[in-house]
C-alpha cells in the first residue's frame, strides 16, 4: 500500500502531459546527419530541464521561442501561450537511440515529455555532406477543385512547412495565374504547428487566392518561388578553446512549389438571354418604395442579388421600364465575404425612376439566369411584377394622361399646318435683260480701266526731269503770287 502511494505521488508531481510535447524533425537519420529536437509547452512555462543528449553532438540549443494568441468568442476571451525549446544535433553512431524525457513547470505543475526513439543508420559515403534547407523546408500548394466549369470559383493556397527555425522568408516570384481572374484572401502571418508522421512542422500560409477561370481548357497554376534564409552554428574558432562564443552563419536557398493543372470545361451551349455569366448559386428579389404616387414624383426600384459564386464579375441586370418613365443609371452597392470554397454576399442595384404621366403601370417581372455547377444546368430566377398607380398632382390639373394622349394632342395642333405648299412667279419678265442690270455690270469695268490709264499717265510725267522741274517752279511762282496779293491788299 505504501508503494502504491509513493507511485501515485510520483505520477502526480512529475507526470507525462499533452501540454509538454517532444518531437524530432526526422526519426530515421544517418550518422553525422543534422536534425532538430523541439520541446513545446502550452501555458506559463518555467524551469526547463533538458535531457541528457547522450550519443548526440549538440550543434546549437536550447533555442527558446514563444508565441501567444488571444481569441474572443461570444464575448468570452481565451488566451494561449506556447513556449518552445529547440536543439540542432547530429548522431554520433549508428543503432537505436532514445532521447530521454525533459521536464518543465507549466502553471506551477511539474510535467515531463515522452521519450523519443530514433533509428540511426550508417552514413552513405556517396552522399554529399552539409546542411540542406530543401530537406527541412518545402512549399505545398492546395487547390480545393481541379475540374471545374468556366466561371466556377476555386481557392488556391500556398503553405510553407518547416522543421527548422527560419531567419528570413522572401517571395521571389508569385504565380502568374494566366487565364484566371484573381482575388487575394487575407491570411494570418502567425505560424501554426502540424504534426506529420510524428514530426512537428511550423506552417505559414504564404498566399491564398480566389480564382475564377475566364476560359476553358487546361489552365496552369504557376509555381511560387521563395528564398529561405537559415542561421546555423558554424565550427568553433581555433582561439575559442572554451567555446564561449557562438558563431553562426547564414545559409540561403531557393525553393518552389509544384505546378498545378486545372481542367476547365465549357458551359452548356445555348444559354437563355437572361444569362450574364453568373456561375454559382443565387437568389433574386425586387421591390419599390412606393406603389401609388403623383406624376413627376420619384420612385426607388431595387433589385437584390445574393448568394455564392462569381458575384464580383456581375455588373448589370437589365430592367425594362414603361415608356412613360424617366430612368436614371442604377446605383450599385455590394457587400462580399469569402466563404470556404467561393465568394458570398449580395449586390443591390438601386434604380431611380420618375413617372411623367398619370395612369396605371406595371414594372414587369425581371429574369436572371445563372449556371449551377452542382446540377450542371442553367437556372432562371424571376421577380414578382410590381403595379404602379400614378395620379395627377394638385398643381397638375392640365397634365395629359399619358404619352399616347400627348402624341394625339400634338397631332391635332399640327393638323392646322399645311403639309403642301405651292409657289408662283410674281413677275414673268426676265430681270437680267433690264438696262439698269447691264449698267451695273459695265460701269465698274469702265471705271477700273480709266483709273489704270490715269495712273500710267501720272507715272510717265513724274519720270520726265523737265516736267518735274517745271512743276517745282510752278509751285514756287504760285506761292510768290499769293504773297504779292497779300501785300497789295
Amino acid at each position: 500500500m505504501k508503494q502504491i502511494f509513493i507511485l501515485l505521488l510520483f505520477v502526480t508531481h512529475a507526470s507525462f502531459a499533452q501540454d509538454f510535447i517532444a518531437s524530432v524533425s526526422n526519426k530515421n537519420i544517418e550518422v553525422g546527419e543534422e536534425f532538430q529536437i523541439i520541446f513545446s509547452a502550452n501555458g506559463n512555462a518555467e524551469d526547463f530541464k533538458a535531457p541528457n543528449l547522450l550519443g548526440l553532438r549538440k550543434i546549437s540549443g536550447p533555442n527558446k521561442s514563444s508565441s501567444s494568441s488571444v481569441e474572443i468568442i461570444n464575448g468570452k476571451v481565451n488566451s494561449s501561450k506556447t513556449t518552445s525549446f529547440s536543439y540542432y544535433v547530429s548522431a554520433l553512431r549508428e543503432g537505436s537511440l532514445t532521447i530521454p524525457s525533459a521536464s518543465i513547470k507549466i502553471n506551477g505543475k511539474l510535467v515531463q515529455s515522452k521519450p523519443i526513439k530514433i533509428n540511426v543508420r550508417k552514413a552513405d559515403p556517396n552522399k554529399k555532406s552539409g546542411f540542406s534547407i530543401s530537406e527541412n523546408v518545402n512549399i505545398k500548394v492546395e487547390v480545393n477543385k481541379k475540374n471545374v466549369y468556366q466561371g466556377e470559383q476555386i481557392i488556391v493556397s500556398y503553405k510553407l512547412y518547416s522543421k527548422i527555425n527560419l531567419a528570413d522568408i522572401t517571395i521571389e516570384q508569385l504565380p502568374k495565374l494566366n487565364g484566371f481572374w484573381s482575388e487575394q484572401i487575407e491570411t494570418s502571418s502567425r505560424a501554426t504547428i502540424e504534426n506529420i508522421e510524428g514530426v512537428n512542422y511550423k506552417v505559414w500560409e504564404i498566399n491564398k487566392s480566389l480564382l475564377t477561370p475566364q476560359k476553358s481548357g487546361e489552365l496552369k497554376i504557376d509555381p511560387m518561388r521563395l528564398m529561405i534564409t537559415v542561421q546555423v552554428k558554424s565550427q568553433r574558432k581555433s582561439g575559442d578553446i572554451f567555446g564561449m562564443f557562438n558563431n553562426y552563419k547564414n545559409i540561403v536557398e531557393e525553393i518552389e512549389s509544384k505546378e498545378i493543372n486545372v481542367k476547365v470545361k465549357d458551359l452548356p451551349p445555348n444559354p437563355p438571354q437572361s444569362f450574364y455569366g453568373a456561375v454559382g448559386m443565387f437568389n433574386l428579389k425586387a421591390n419599390s418604395d412606393k406603389n401609388t404616387l403623383e406624376a413627376n414624383e420619384a420612385i426607388n426600384y431595387k433589385i437584390e442579388l445574393s448568394g455564392s459564386g462569381n458575384l464580383s464579375l456581375i455588373d448589370k441586370i437589365p430592367v425594362k421600364f414603361p415608356d412613360d418613365f424617366e430612368v436614371f443609371d442604377p446605383e450599385k452597392k455590394d457587400k462580399f465575404f469569402n466563404g470556404k470554397n467561393n465568394k458570398k454576399g449580395e449586390i443591390i442595384f438601386n434604380h431611380l425612376i420618375i413617372p411623367r404621366f398619370q395612369g396605371q403601370y406595371k414594372i414587369a417581372e425581371q429574369e436572371f439566369t445563372f449556371f449551377n455547377p452542382k446540377t450542371k444546368k442553367y437556372q432562371t430566377l424571376k421577380t414578382n411584377p410590381i403595379d404602379i398607380n400614378v395620379t395627377k398632382g394638385i398643381n397638375q390639373k392640365n397634365i395629359v394622361t399619358n404619352s399616347r394622349e400627348l402624341s394625339n394632342e400634338n397631332e391635332l395642333e399640327l393638323n392646322s399646318i399645311r403639309k403642301k405648299s405651292e409657289f408662283n412667279l410674281i413677275n414673268q419678265k426676265k430681270w437680267h435683260q433690264e438696262w439698269w442690270y447691264i449698267l451695273l455690270i459695265v460701269l465698274p469695268i469702265i471705271l477700273t480701266i480709266s483709273a489704270g490709264i490715269r495712273r500710267i499717265y501720272i507715272s510717265m510725267i513724274e519720270k520726265d526731269p523737265v516736267n518735274r522741274k517745271f512743276r517745282k517752279s510752278l509751285k514756287i511762282a504760285q506761292k510768290r503770287l499769293k504773297n504779292a496779293e497779300k501785300l497789295l491788299k
